[in-house]
């Protein structure tokens, strides 16, 4: 219950209805985030609780796109670029701050594929 409350809050706070954090499979010991790349638009919450997760980003758009993460104790990761219809997954131990999501193809981050995640 207490992550069906923590899911909820975080998909209201983003805005978003269609991403949404979701229990790993057991033995993996991180929380899946599904984020939903498109023109020009990163579809996830924008708060999570701290902890590991894995961002599994979804081209959900027309042209190619990527996940770059930066922020307290993560420095700068990201996927690969994935081309629409494809995937890649990023794996991240988020403490208490503020993280900075966008697409580093082209322009895209300018165009509006930027969010600031609170994590805490």
């Amino acid at each position: 219950m207490l992550f069906g409350v923590v899911a909820l809050m975080g998909a209201l706070c983003a805005g978003a209805t269609t991403a949404a954090a979701q229990p790993a499979p057991t033995g993996f010991g991180a929380r899946v985030v599904t984020v939903g790349m498109v023109e020009f638009r990163l579809e996830q919450p924008a708060w999570l609780p701290p902890g590991r997760y894995t961002f599994h980003a979804v081209n959900a758009g027309r042209a190619p796109h990527a996940l770059e993460i930066s922020g307290p104790g993560v420095g700068d990761v990201r996927t690969p670029v994935v081309q629409s219809g494809g995937a890649a997954d990023l794996t991240v131990t988020l403490g208490p701050g503020v993280y900075d999501f966008w697409c580093p193809v082209g322009n895209h981050r300018q165009q509006g594929m930027q969010l600031y995640v609170r994590v805490g």
